[in-house]
């Protein structure tokens, strides 16, 4: 009896999303041996800003401040080293490279789809940080893709690179609905996550810090926090 799905929405140019996105994968098997479905779907973070008022977290002074802190505490938990860019709002145009995600979402297996996007995530974020706008940069990284970011088979072959990249113009109009869609959702940023539970009913969840409280509303057994009994010092 299936316990419902995570959809989960994101953007390269949110590392928030690159954490959610790592500890999810790192789970996707208990999940589906827990009969939980999880679908990732590349969204523009510009548009939900555009559409739902909002502002990128670091035009605010003090939360840029924060988010030093925040965003080391949420890179170690799950085992990732990040590095901002300098030129984070420009890199932040990531339209070119989700439409690409979405074309090889339609058209190649998950497990290729899942890759890719965790290679782009990794190259995003970890330093030199690769500019995913610039369309030869874009080229240069999808032909260097792998299974894993460094590691592992190929993903695509220059014939699936030239296709991938002319498939993109039929992505435009679903990128943009999809965007506005989980805006509808009432969605302010990303990772932004729908759960539906066995009963059909759902529910938002932001950020990638949710989890128990995701795993608790899909009725999924999991390790929650709890302080510990003191050990006797010797």
């Amino acid at each position: 009896m299936s316990r419902g799905r995570i959809d989960v929405y994101l953007d390269l140019a949110s590392m928030f999303s690159y954490v959610c996105f790592v500890d999810l994968q790192r789970n996707l098997e208990k999940l589906t041996a827990n009969a939980v479905e999880v679908e990732f779907h590349p969204i523009f973070l510009g548009g939900i800003n555009n559409l739902s008022g909002n502002k990128p977290p670091w035009t605010l002074e003090a939360k840029a401040k924060y988010l030093v802190f925040d965003g080391k505490r949420a890179a170690d938990r799950v085992g990732i080293t990040y590095q901002t860019p300098d030129d984070l709002f420009e890199r932040a145009k990531t339209q070119s490279a989700l439409r690409a995600l979405l074309f090889i979402k339609a058209e190649y297996p998950k497990g290729i789809f899942l890759s890719a996007l965790h290679f782009l995530f990794y190259k995003f974020w970890t330093p030199p940080n690769a500019d995913v706008v610039d369309e030869d940069n874009l080229k240069a990284l999808l032909l260097e893709a792998t299974e894993i970011p460094g590691h592992g088979a190929k993903l695509f072959t220059d014939d699936d690179v030239q296709r991938i990249l002319k498939g993109r113009s039929k992505m435009k109009q679903e990128l943009v609905q999809n965007t506005g869609k989980v805006v509808a959702t009432g969605a302010f940023g990303c990772p932004w996550i729908i759960a539906t539970n066995s009963k059909g009913v759902s529910e938002p969840f932001f950020g990638s810090d949710r989890f128990n409280h995701i795993y608790a509303f899909l009725g999924v057994e999991f390790q929650d926090i709890e302080v510990l009994q003191a050990r006797p010092k010797i």
